[in-house]
């Protein structure tokens, strides 16, 4: 490639890259309506209100299972060595 084959590309490059370095969508900013301390205000109420919407956690109570950990371990070994097919766990 020669010098002037190089600089064409170069060029070429160059403006294809400024034609996309705007931003596809122009946003106005919205006026705010309350003050800076306002915000603020709020924010520290909200926290210590928990308003914390869906951040909360809701842990259910443990159960105690009907099964000993020996019968689900005997369980799973025959369905291993009968390489049984449990529909129930595929999806339709």
């Amino acid at each position: 490639m020669n010098a002037k084959q190089l600089i064409a590309a170069s060029v070429l490059a160059v403006l294809g890259s400024a034609a996309i370095a705007g931003e596809a969508t122009q946003f106005a900013d919205p006026v705010p309506t309350l003050s800076r301390a306002q915000v603020k205000a709020d924010a520290v109420r909200s926290t210590t209100a928990v308003t914390r919407g869906e951040a909360s956690q809701f842990v259910d109570a443990r159960t105690k299972s009907t099964r000993s950990r020996e019968e689900v371990r005997a369980e799973a070994r025959a369905a291993a060595r009968q390489h049984s097919f449990n529909a129930l766990y595929v999806g339709s």
